[in-house]
């Protein structure tokens, strides 16, 4: 019998420690048209959004924006060729889903999300991938969980979002769900609206997220 259970994870930030390649890839494009944009900024400010919408917001002549999101968006595919730096203890808290149905909800583009996927031999863990193309509105807006929740086939309540962004928490809360965040990207301050926030995602026991500890 199929379990009921749903646990949908976010990719960078929670699998891969991909933030810090699209902060290089955002400073290396915005650097011509005189933007500057440091670590700490990209951090508080823009770790949610897509690439158009980061662009949206720091360039000063939007008829540039397409040129800027494609550059964008080959910069980081150059980064990102170069090596898929994963977080084990994300992968670890994967390796033990057996029995729950999986989903992935990522802000990505889906070939650098396939990619990523495929990189670290996890495609197949996943029975609904979501993208960014995949939905009308981002985080922190909850249409990405809820088409994700509907993708597996579950209701939103009983489903599990692994997040490390304040906005991803936004996001998982809004759509009614669970959220264990994690402290990959953000301090423990900015992500308490999650029910739970941990520093390695190794240690979560998923089923305990439910007030009927996970049974069916």
């Amino acid at each position: 019998m199929r379990d009921d259970r749903g646990v949908i994870f976010d990719l960078d930030g929670v699998l891969i420690n991909s933030e810090p390649l699209h902060c290089r890839a955002f400073q290396d494009v915005l650097a011509p048209y005189g933007v500057r944009v440091t670590g700490e900024e990209y951090y508080a400010k823009y770790l949610v959004y897509s690439d158009r919408e980061v662009l949206e917001r720091l360039l000063p002549d939007l008829k540039a924006l397409d040129e800027a999101i494609a550059a964008k968006e080959r910069r980081y595919w150059e980064l990102l060729e170069a090596g898929v730096p994963a977080f084990q203890d994300g992968l670890a808290l994967l390796a033990r889903t057996g029995g729950w149905r999986v989903g992935l909800a990522t802000g990505s583009i889906r070939r650098e999300a396939e990619l990523a996927l495929r990189c670290l031999g996890i495609r197949g863990c996943f029975g609904a991938v979501l993208a960014r193309e995949d939905y009308g509105k981002g985080k922190p807006d909850p249409e990405p969980y809820l088409r994700a929740a509907s993708a597996l086939g579950l209701p939103p309540r009983r489903c599990v979002v692994i997040e490390d962004a304040p906005g991803g928490v936004q996001a998982a809360k809004a759509a009614g769900m669970a959220c264990v965040a994690v402290t990959h990207s953000c301090p423990r301050e900015r992500l308490l609206k999650a029910d739970l926030v941990v520093d390695d995602l190794a240690i979560v026991e998923l089923a305990s997220l439910f007030a009927d500890g996970g049974s069916r």
